[in-house]
This record gives structure tokens, C-alpha cells and sequence, in this order.
């Protein structure tokens, strides 16, 4: 897939937080067929630094990676560790500032820092900073968090314009973040001056789903509805097969989530063998089962091993099951996004 045509067709990309993802080598997430990765800006910011990365050629380069990386701008992580105080820092109106939890270094994230990191970082697809909040916030924080999310993206986008020249001389694409919590007409607002703004896709930030479990699909309708038609519409942090297919009738066509890689590593794995779509292959009844994961999926682990071995591999830590586990759901993903393609 070419960068002009990212977003025209589904695409589901793996979360590659610190360049990797998770017990798969380069090679082995290219043959589960994927061809976009999300990395984070924050993370690689404080290891091995963006000034490192660049040094040594780029993200691409550094990873031996050929398809396209997004980098996520660090509002989720922003939100996820500073707001929640499992790092110290504060979160103002001009970005945020907090100390590395292991090194006590002192960092700042601002809307323009965030740019230079992401262009040393050298990926394909950068993210406005924004301002993340828990979905079930009060209105006046909800207010507050779309006031800055639509401030910082105003600050991003000229910075990346001014600065480096924008998509024409960097031949990058510049996406930011619709935010608004629970409430339809911030969702809106939001979207409608983002869109004035105007960027190469709209991604919906914030919680997709319920303390219920269950997708707050009015809000990312109203995303979609209040967006520039020929632009990209990322689904960040969708999902669960079903919910993907559901999110897709809305519009979006990019779609990442962390259930994939981390139910593999705790034995959750996807079949369409089991009624419910789930085997949890640490139970017992599989020590002498013989068949597939998934006796219609066409990934190495499917086509060569069983599930008693991955049962095994599992249930003695070897790091060889974690693989091969994440090679099946990671293709099964994959397969769910071919599928809507055709």
C-alpha cells in the first residue's frame, strides 16, 4: 500500500508502541499481512530518544520496516499516565511537562515539540497533539479538553506547515484527533473546526466503547458526519472483530487496538471453530487437541502447529508459544480487513 492511498481501503494497524510489535520480528509481522504500524511519540521520545532515531535513518529504517507507520502524538499516554498520576506531571494549556519514572528526567510535550519529535522519528503519518480526557467527564472538563485539542491542533498544523513545508515538501500526511466525550454536540464542534482547520484525516480519540463494553456509536457517527468526506477516518483503539465490522458501516476505514498482541500473550486466541469467536487455549481440553487454531486460517502457526503444542508452549512460559499466538490473532485481524476489502 502507497501512502497516497492510505485509508481509501480498510486497514488495521498493530500497535508497535517502542518500534516493535511485541515478540514478532519485522519479518514475521510482514507475513501476517500487515502494512501499518502505530508507534508512539512519547514513548520513543524518552527511549531511545527521537534524536537517536533519526541518527540511525528513521523508525523505517531502524526496524527494517517497508510499510507505513502512524505515530500516535502522546495524548492517550498523556491522559493514561500524567492525568491519572501514575507519573508526576501537569497538564496546561500549553501541553504538558513530567519526569521520566525510572531516569527523573524533566520532558515537555508541546503541541510543537510533538511535531519535531514525530518528524525525527521520520514516520509517515503524523498525529495532532490533544487533549485526551476520561469519557465520563463533567461538561465544563469536556469543554476545557475540545478547546485545546482544536488550539494545539491549530498550533501542530502551522507548526508542520511553517516549519517543514507541510504534506507538499515533506510528502507526509498530518491527521489530528476528534475529542468531546460523551456529548454529541462537542463531538460535533469539534469536528466541524478541525475540519476548518483541515487535515489529512480525522481520527475519533477518547473511549469507543462504554463502561458497558458497548460502542458509543452516536459519537462516532457524528465524527464521520462532520469530517471532510474524502478524508481518512481512524477508529483509534477499535477494536473487537465485531466491532470493527459494526465501526466500518460508519465510515471509518483505520482501525488499531492492543487486544490483539495482549490477548495472545494471555492465551485468548480467535477461531472461527468457537461459537463465541474466542479459544482460550490454556484450558486443559486442549492438551491432546491436534486441529488448528482456526481450521480456516492460512497463518504459520495455523499451517504448522497445533493446539496442544501452543497449549503447551504457553503453559510452560516458552516465549516460542507467545509467538506463534501472535501470529495467529495478528492474521486473523488482518483477514477480517481483507475481507471488507473485496
Amino acid at each position: 500500500m502507497e501512502l497516497k492511498d492510505f485509508g481509501k481501503n480498510f486497514v488495521f494497524m498493530p500497535d508497535a508502541t517502542r518500534g516493535a510489535v511485541r515478540s514478532l520480528t519485522t519479518e514475521q509481522l510482514k507475513n501476517t499481512g500487515t502494512e501499518a504500524i502505530v508507534t508512539n511519540t512519547l514513548h520513543l521520545m524518552m527511549n531511545p530518544g527521537e534524536e537517536n532515531i533519526k541518527k540511525l535513518g528513521g523508525i523505517k529504517k531502524f526496524m527494517n520496516w517497508e510499510g507505513i507507520v502512524l505515530t500516535d502524538s502522546g495524548g492517550f499516554q498523556v491522559f493514561s499516565l500524567i492525568h491519572s498520576k501514575k507519573w508526576k506531571g501537569t497538564v496546561h494549556k500549553n501541553g504538558a511537562t513530567f519526569k521520566s519514572p525510572t531516569t527523573g528526567e524533566l520532558y515537555e510535550l508541546t503541541p510543537e515539540k510533538s511535531i519535531d519529535i514525530q518528524m525525527a522519528i521520520n514516520s509517515d503519518i503524523l498525529v495532532t497533539l490533544d487533549d485526551c480526557r476520561q469519557a465520563t467527564l463533567r461538561r465544563d472538563e469536556a469543554e476545557t479538553s475540545v478547546s485545546r485539542t482544536i488550539d494545539w491542533a491549530k498550533r501542530c498544523r502551522k507548526h508542520f506547515d511553517e516549519a517543514y513545508g507541510g504534506t507538499k515538501e515533506t510528502g507526509k500526511l498530518l491527521s489530528c484527533v476528534v475529542q468531546g466525550a460523551n456529548y454529541l454536540d462537542l463531538r460535533k464542534k469539534c469536528a466541524e473546526e478541525l475540519s476548518e482547520i483541515g487535515f489529512d484525516g480525522y481520527n475519533f480519540g477518547g473511549f469507543v466503547v462504554t463502561e458497558n463494553g458497548e460502542l458509543v456509536l452516536e459519537e462516532m457517527r457524528a465524527v464521520v458526519e462532520n469530517t471532510p468526506k474524502d478524508k481518512f477516518k481512524y477508529a483509534m483503539g477499535v477494536g473487537k472483530p465485531n466491532d470493527i465490522k459494526i465501526v466500518s458501516e460508519l465510515g471509518y476505514k483505520v482501525f488499531d487496538t492492543v487486544l490483539v498482541t495482549r490477548n495472545a500473550r494471555h492465551g485468548t486466541l480467535y477461531s472461527d471453530d468457537m461459537k463465541d469467536g474466542v479459544l482460550r487455549i490454556k484450558n486443559a481440553e486442549y492438551v491432546l487437541d491436534e486441529s488448528p487454531i482456526d481450521s480456516t486460517c492460512d497463518c504459520y502457526t495455523c499451517q504448522h502447529h497445533s493446539r496442544a503444542y501452543v497449549h503447551h508452549l504457553i503453559k510452560v512460559d516458552e516465549i516460542t508459544g507467545l509467538v506463534l499466538a501472535t501470529i495467529h490473532n495478528l492474521r486473523y485481524y488482518q483477514r477480517i480487513i481483507e475481507t471488507l476489502n473485496r
